[in-house]
């Protein structure tokens, strides 16, 4: 169990960097059309709402589909009955407190990159 939870914990430290650098890349070739919303009146908050949809949404079909794959190979291990694999089921409040915590831990890795892009200045951001 320990071991289950080591790893469990490492996968979303992972998924937390690669979401934050998803975002991070995400934020600087949008410069300019975030430049041009805030140029246009757009509020830091709406900037940050921005970002923080798009890293719920990659997060939450990420977990999505991480559940579906997990179901289909666990369902195709039923009939094994050797060692640690003695008739494997999904425990569905398992299930759906990860993808819980897979979608909070999205939304505070999008947290640093909405910060960023609410930050940027609308007159730098035409420059570039």
């Amino acid at each position: 169990r320990l071991f289950g939870w080591v790893v469990s914990l490492g996968s979303i430290l992972a998924g937390i960097i690669g979401v934050s650098n998803i975002m991070l890349i995400i934020v600087r070739d949008r410069t300019r059309e975030i430049g041009i919303r805030k140029a246009l009146g757009a509020t830091p908050a709406s900037i940050v709402g921005m970002i923080l949809q798009e890293a719920l949404v990659i997060t939450g079909v990420a977990g999505y589909l991480g559940i579906c794959i997990g179901v289909f190979v666990v369902s195709r291990l039923r009939g094994i009955e050797e060692g640690y694999f003695r008739s494997p089921e999904v425990d569905w409040r398992v299930a759906f407190a990860a993808l819980v915590v897979l979608v909070l831990s999205g939304l505070l890795a999008g947290w640093m990159p909405a910060r960023r892009a609410a930050d940027i200045h609308p007159v730098e951001a035409m420059r570039v």
